[in-house]
């Protein structure tokens, strides 16, 4: 399944691209978890790519690679023309003020020890601009544009609001700069359904009104088709399928994103049992994962070459900017079983 590869790199109006990003961490008794090997992706300006996989696929160690968070133990990143990694101090500084990142849990991303105003106010004291009159206007201006009345709250600490208040809070802060690349990891997972749909609208909004650039990273398949231009789908540190969105929805070229889709829920009983067995087993273990191609031990149509020989990524065929690493990949709707997960 997952390869490597830079085929799906075009180059076009892109604002930023990592080549070949590795990461990885120690764990005991000297073991070692890559976290990241050998990934590969562009962001084009104005898009939003979304990120999807399941748990330990390295769709957070790939966020947090990207802004150099830290930085990954190999590969480059450049954004807007300019190596992320060989920036030091200021010009690091002035590359991090245009890609800000929301994270995962609003409560614990903000200081429960300064009021909301000043969680907001904060990112234009650190870049050295405006007096006190003019940050202190700048961030009620930027809470309403997020849906909060900064007068009514903007003395009140992270643990008096909300977990969707705090993630708007999140979202305002990571806007005051007026960033070119906003980077969402799983933003809306702890979230309830109703405050979810507020906060994708409200991101959606944002890029409109601010012409940002999103990678988006969640684990739900359905908010992903929804906000994204193009999806990328990551395994074990791994990228095996990257598409336009709705061309991944309507048939995935890769066993595993097969299975993800097939995964969805559904409320109708035939398609329920109309869904393929694309995967079995477990997800193998970080720390000994198989040689050649990665997903081939939950894998079907797994053969000697996918034991011996990791795939790259290439064109899927089927339409533009379709690229998927298998050796053996889907090539009807039928054998991906999309018309269960659409």
């Amino acid at each position: 399944m997952a390869g490597s590869g830079t085929a799906h790199l075009t180059g076009d109006d892109a604002l930023l691209t990592a080549r070949h990003l590795v990461k990885t961490f120690h764990a005991k008794g000297g073991r070692r978890v890559q976290a990241l090997s050998d990934v590969s992706l562009e962001l084009r300006r104005g898009e939003t790519l979304g990120v999807v996989g399941e748990s330990g696929s390295g769709k957070s160690t790939l966020a947090r690679a990207l802004m150099a968070l830290p930085a990954p133990d190999s590969g480059s990143v450049t954004f807007a023309g300019q190596e992320v990694f060989a920036a030091r101090g200021a010009a690091l500084r002035a590359l991090r003020f245009r890609m800000q990142m929301v994270f995962q849990d609003p409560m614990s991303s903000l200081n429960p020890a300064h009021s909301i105003l000043d969680v907001v106010e904060m990112p234009l004291l650190v870049a050295g601009r405006g007096d006190a009159k003019q940050r202190r206007a700048a961030a009620l201006k930027t809470l309403r544009s997020v849906g909060l009345d900064g007068e009514l709250i903007g003395q009140r600490r992270s643990y008096e609001l909300s977990g969707g208040q705090c993630q708007r809070v999140s979202i305002a802060r990571a806007l005051m700069l007026g960033p070119d690349l906003l980077v969402c990891d799983e933003p809306v997972s702890a979230l309830d359904v109703s405050v979810q749909a507020q906060v994708l609208n409200l991101l959606e909004d944002a890029k409109a009104e601010h012409g940002l650039t999103m990678l988006f990273i969640s684990h739900d398949l359905g908010v992903v088709k929804g906000i994204s231009d193009r999806v990328m789908v990551m395994y074990l540190g791994k990228v095996c399928e990257i598409a336009p969105a709705d061309a991944l929805y309507a048939q995935p070229r890769h066993p595993y994103s097969a299975t993800l889709l097939a995964s969805v829920p559904s409320l109708t009983p035939t398609r329920r049992a109309a869904r393929p067995a694309l995967a079995r087993g477990e997800t193998p273990s970080p720390l000994a994962v198989p040689s050649g191609c990665r997903f081939r031990t939950r894998c079907p149509r797994a053969t000697d070459r996918c034991v011996q020989e990791e795939p790259q990524i290439a064109a899927a065929g089927g339409g533009p900017g379709h690229f998927v690493a298998c050796h053996h990949p889907l090539q009807t709707p039928a054998e991906a079983g999309v018309a269960t997960a659409s």
